[in-house]
């Protein structure tokens, strides 16, 4: 056969395959570029899931420490009111006496000031706990129960201030009006004793004593008038009763020596019974009076400041337990 016919393969001829195909492991087309994509992807999220996560940290650090400094704020609150704190504690348990007036009037404004600032500390306690780590809890316990106590230290304090102010201005008054008693009561003594001796001189003497007694019972009057003013709570009732009394006695006595200086001798001597009776009542009177004319001063001032003081005692008591304890743990948490 020429070469110009075209020759026909036997049917079990084998093809040609003398072109190899493409290897297996080569690059295949439209699958590549997405797998690329898919990994800047992924770092991507990685990426963005740490700055998150950092930012996130970094938010909570800060919330936490503005907690810690909020409970140093809180701390040095309570510390910078300490000295007014104490002023005023040491007026509560001052000794009453007519010169600690002043010393009360000036605590009472005091305890103002101070409650207002522990309870600003309080606040800010309460405020930033939610925040705290968990190490810093008790402290903060300690300090907003240290706090909150002295609130109501201070809350109470001014009753018991006020009671004690009354109570001295008061005490000044009662005592000055004693020693116009004890002045009257001598000066009547004198009196009696002037005119047993039964001549003109001696009546003389003993009418002009009984007048300056008079006076200085009339003083006494008004100085007991200007103590229950100033405690009105004080009960002078015995004294006033007394004093008047007093008054009336001697009434009695200038109207027996007017009677023996005019020369009625048996007008005089004729009143003189109903005088010593009447004189008699009243030393009895005297004898019943109270112990101290502050002993009134003092029922008052008990019964005025008695639910304030235990109330004030007890928060004292609250506040200085929990002061030792936040000290306690300053303590250990500087020496770990």
């Amino acid at each position: 056969m020429s070469d110009s016919e075209v020759q026909i393969a036997s049917p079990g001829a084998a093809p040609d395959v003398s072109e190899e195909p493409p290897s297996a492991g080569g690059p295949k087309r439209g699958i590549g570029k997405p797998l690329r994509i898919l990994g800047w992807l992924l770092a991507f999220g990685a990426l963005a899931a740490l700055v998150a996560w950092g930012v996130y940290t970094l938010r909570g650090l800060n919330v936490t420490r503005t907690a810690e400094a909020a409970i140093a704020e809180a701390s040095g609150i309570l510390d910078e009111a300490e000295d007014e704190l104490l002023v005023v504690d040491e007026a509560v348990q001052v000794e009453i006496s007519a010169e600690v007036a002043s010393q009360t009037a000036e605590a009472a404004v005091l305890a103002e000031d101070v409650r207002a600032r522990t309870l600003e500390a309080s606040g800010i306690i309460a405020d930033a706990r939610a925040d705290l780590p968990e190490e810093m809890l008790p402290l903060a316990d300690a300090l907003k129960e240290s706090a909150d106590a002295r609130a109501e230290m201070m809350q109470v304090a001014p009753v018991i201030l006020k009671a004690s102010q009354q109570a001295a201005v008061a005490i000044g008054s009662a005592d000055a009006a004693v020693a116009e008693i004890k002045a009257a009561e001598d000066l009547s003594g004198q009196a009696v004793a002037e005119f047993n001796k039964h001549t003109s001189a001696g009546v003389k003497a003993s009418d002009d004593l009984s007048v300056q007694a008079e006076g200085r019972l009339k003083t006494a009057q008004s100085l007991l008038a200007t103590a229950t003013a100033s405690f009105p709570g004080a009960d002078f009732s015995a004294f006033g009763a007394y004093v008047d009394a007093k008054i009336g006695l001697i009434g009695m006595a200038k109207e027996i020596d007017a009677l023996w200086l005019s020369g009625n001798v048996s007008g005089s001597n004729s009143k003189l019974t109903a005088y010593n009776q009447r004189d008699a009542e009243v030393v009895a009177m005297a004898q019943a009076l109270p112990a101290s004319i502050r002993d009134p001063i003092a029922d008052a001032y008990n019964a005025a400041t008695a639910d304030a003081s235990t109330r004030y005692f007890e928060a004292r008591e609250r506040a200085r337990t929990a002061g030792e304890k936040a000290a306690e743990l300053r303590q250990t948490s500087t020496s770990e």
